[in-house]
């Protein structure tokens, strides 16, 4: 598979993760102003409540999509209509020079301080993981989805309280289906960690990692990524998806024979 068609389907994942937080909640993503178009091929997002670029931007360009005049005219019209100035995560190296050219001819410049690692794991067989001592890992069911919810927050706070809300939304309404499995992670019967995985076939997307840092430093986050990657392989997914700006998470990836595909970096017109 070519460099940018896998960079596609990563972008393709990525777009449906960040698509299922927004819409979690159909109340409050219509309060926000959550507006998700696929318009030219590409998935784009805006939200009048927040100016957070992460939240009011666009994926895809010259790789799920064309890229000509006409798909960024369709793009920055919407993000006109919505009082937005247009933002595009690029794929840094397997998006087309000549998408590249354009941009920089209508006005982008890559942001600085915007960089997301995008990582994949395409091996023929899936890593080994040392066992952690008295870890388990189980399966969240809906009726626990304030729990899960609580100890993901944890890690998150800097998205604020909205975003233990839209995960504990996400998890009630989706956790039952195959589209998302939450897992929670106890050392001793004690929640301690969390992790989802997003089925975006033929793509399994990793998401919502995290580690209560009481029990950080004894390898369950690599063990949380392993045992999403085994579910992922028995629904026969063989391509992973996993986005960090963590050097730790980073590193655990790396370790686990994930490599890093590309950096996602945001494109802002400037003039």
């Amino acid at each position: 598979m070519r460099l940018a068609e896998l960079a596609a389907l990563m972008q393709r994942t990525e777009g449906a993760e960040i698509t299922s937080y927004l819409l979690a909640d159909p109340r409050a993503a219509r309060t926000s102003g959550v507006r998700v178009s696929h318009a030219g091929g590409l998935v784009s997002w805006t939200m009048k409540s927040t100016d957070n670029g992460f939240l009011n931007r666009a994926l895809g360009f010259g790789t799920m999509s064309e890229a000509t005049p006409a798909v960024l005219d369709r793009l920055e019209r919407r993000f006109a209509d919505a009082g937005r100035p247009p933002r595009i995560a690029v794929a840094q190296g397997p998006t087309p020079r000549a998408a590249l050219r354009l941009l920089e001819r209508r006005g982008y410049v890559p942001e600085e301080g915007t960089d997301e690692h995008i990582y994949c794991y395409d091996r023929r067989s899936l890593p080994r993981v040392r066992q952690v001592e008295n870890l388990t890992v189980e399966r969240v069911r809906a009726e626990d989805a304030a729990k899960y919810a609580r100890i993901a927050y944890s890690s998150f706070k800097d998205r604020g309280p909205w975003f233990r809300n839209i995960v504990e939304a996400l998890v009630k309404r989706r956790a039952h289906g195959r589209s998302l499995s939450a897992y929670l992670g106890r050392i001793d019967g004690v929640p301690a960690a969390t992790g989802m995985l997003f089925d975006v076939r033929p793509v399994a997307g990793l998401g919502n990692g995290s580690v209560l840092r009481e029990f950080r430093g004894r390898g369950i986050q690599s063990a949380m990524i392993a045992h999403r990657m085994r579910a992922g392989w028995e629904r026969g997914l063989r391509l992973f998806f996993g986005q960090t700006q963590n050097p730790a998470s980073a590193h655990n990836l790396e370790d686990l024979g994930w490599r890093l595909l590309y950096t996602e970096v945001d494109w802002v017109r400037t003039t």
